[in-house]
C-alpha cells in the first residue's frame, strides 16, 4: 500500500507536535500503537479511509514498515540487505531479491530497531545486535560497510515449525520416535548446523517431550524459543543473557544453582562450552546448538571454544565430552529444503558411531541409512520408563 511521502511527513510532525509521548512509546508498546492509530484515524480519516492505508501509515511511523509486511507471510524467515538490495529468504519459498529498496530505507529502518530497544549504531559503534517484536537484528554501519550499509533480520515466531504433523518432510517418523526416546533418557545433545538450517526449531520439538516434573533453565543472547509462551504449563525458568550478565554466567552461578533437570543453552558461542561441561559432569542435562561441519566435528569445535577462554587439557576435556555428550546432531538446507543429515552417538573412547543419516541426491529425494545404538543408551532410557527397543525398519 503506497502512501505519499508528503503525507507521511505531514502526519509526523502533528504526532511529534501535539502527541509526542504516544509517538515515542508507540515505537515499543502495541497498546500505544494502538492509541496513535486512533489518533491518526480521527484527523485524517477521510484520506486513510480504510484500515490497510490506516496501517501502512503506522507501520512506516512507529513501526518496522516493508519488514511487517513480509512477516505477514508465516514462510518468511530471513530478511537481509547487502548494500545495494533487499533479500527474502524462507521455508517453501524461493529466495528473492528487493531492488526498489534503498539503503537509505534501512538505515531508517536500522534507527527504529535502534531508538526502540536503547541499542546504539554509529561510526563509533558500527555493530549492532538487537531483537524486538520476535525479530533478532545485526547491522553493520556503513562506514565499515564499504558497499553499504548491511542488515540481516532473523524472524522468529512463538509457534513450532517443525511438528509431529510434518516430520516426515525432515526425517522418518520412526526417528521421531527415537528423538522421543533420547529425551525421556535424559540425554546430553548438541545440534549443528548452518546457519537456516533449522537448529531453533528442532530443539523446540526436543524441548516439547520434556515434561513438567523435570524443570528447564532456558538460557538465550536473543529470544528466538518462546518457551514461556509454547509451553506456560511446563516449569521454565527463561534468562536472558546481556552485556552485564553473559551466558557463562547464566549457566555457571543460576542455571547450577536453580535445581533444574535441564539447561538449554540457546547456541553456544565460545568460552561459555567450559561451563556448560562443568553442569554436564554436576549431573545436570544438557541440549544446546552450535556451529559445526557436520556430527562428528562438534567434540573438536567444543573444545575449541571452550580454549578461547580457559585454559583446559585437551585429551581430558574430549574425554567428558565423548563419555557424557551423547549425540550430536546435524541438519542441513538444500535448495530451500530443511532436514536431518545425520545423528551419531558419542563413545568414551573417543569415537562416534553413525545412528543415521540422510543424504540428498540429485532428484531432490533422501537416501536414508541407519546404525546401531549402544546398549549404554538402552540401559539409560528405559531405566527411565522408555520403551523405546530400537529401530523397526524393515530390512532390505
Amino acid at each position: 500500500m503506497s502512501i505519499s511521502e508528503d503525507l507521511l511527513l505531514e502526519i509526523k510532525n502533528d504526532l511529534r507536535e501535539n502527541h509526542a509521548e504516544e509517538f515515542q512509546e508507540a515505537f515499543a508498546d502495541l497498546e500505544t500503537r494502538e492509541v496513535l492509530k486512533k489518533i491518526i484515524a480521527n484527523k485524517h480519516g477521510s484520506i486513510l479511509n480504510d484500515d490497510e492505508k490506516l496501517e501502512s501509515v503506522v507501520r512506516e511511523l512507529v513501526g518496522l514498515g516493508l519488514v511487517e509486511e513480509l512477516r505477514e507471510d508465516l514462510r518468511v524467515t530471513d530478511v537481509g540487505f547487502d548494500g545495494t538490495k533487499l533479500i527474502v529468504e524462507g521455508n517453501g519459498i524461493e529466495k528473492y531479491s528487493l531492488e526498489t529498496v534503498s539503503e537509505n530505507e534501512v538505515i531508517k529502518l536500522i534507527a527504529k530497531f535502534s531508538n526502540s530497544t536503547g541499542k546504539e549504531i554509529s561510526s563509533k559503534n558500527p555493530i549492532l545486535n538487537t531483537s524486538k517484536d520476535f525479530m533478532r537484528l545485526n547491522a553493520v554501519h556503513k562506514q565499515n560497510a564499504p558497499s553499504g550499509t548491511t542488515m540481516a533480520i532473523r524472524i522468529s515466531r512463538p509457534y513450532m515449525a517443525l511438528s509431529e504433523e510434518n516430520f516426515k518432510d525432515f526425517a522418518p517418523l520412526e526417528i521421531l520416535e527415537f528423538l522421543k526416546a533420547a529425551v525421556k533418557g535424559r540425554s546430553n545433545m548438541v545440534i549443528a548446523g548452518e546457519t537456516g538450517s533449522g537448529k531453533t526449531e528442532f530443539q523446540k520439538l526436543l524441548m516439547s517431550y520434556i515434561p513438567f516434573k523435570e524443570r528447564m533453565a532456558v538460557i538465550e543472547s536473543t529470544i528466538d524459543i518462546y518457551a514461556k509462551e509454547l509451553w506456560p504449563d511446563k516449569d521454565i525458568f527463561s534468562w536472558l543473557a546481556t552485556e552485564g550478565v553473559s551466558i557463562e554466567e547464566l549457566i555457571a552461578y543460576a542455571g547450577l544453582r536453580s535445581h533444574p533437570v535441564w539447561i538449554i543453552v540457546g547456541e553456544i558461542l565460545g568460552k561459555e562450552v567450559y561451563q556448560m561441561l562443568q553442569g554436564i559432569l554436576t549431573g545436570h542435562r544438557f541440549m544446546t546448538t552450535a556451529h559445526a561441519y557436520d556430527a562428528r566435528a562438534i567434540p573438536k569445535r567444543l573444545l575449541g571454544m571452550a580454549k578461547s577462554g580457559y585454559e583446559v587439557d585437551d585429551k581430558m576435556f574430549l574425554d567428558d565430552i565423548y563419555s557424557y555428550v551423547h549425540f550430536g546432531i546435524h541438519l542441513k538446507k538444500i535448495n530451500g529444503r530443511r532436514f536431518l543429515s545425520e545423528i551419531v552417538e558419542f563413545h568414551g573412547d573417543h569415537t562416534a558411531t553413525t545412528v543415521f543419516k540422510q543424504r540428498m541426491k540429485k532428484d531432490g529425494s533422501l537416501d536414508i541409512s541407519y546404525g546401531e545404538l549402544s546398549q549404554d543408551f538402552f540401559e539409560r532410557i528405559h531405566e527411565l520408563g522408555s520403551d523405546f527397543e530400537g529401530f523397526k525398519r524393515d530390512e532390505e
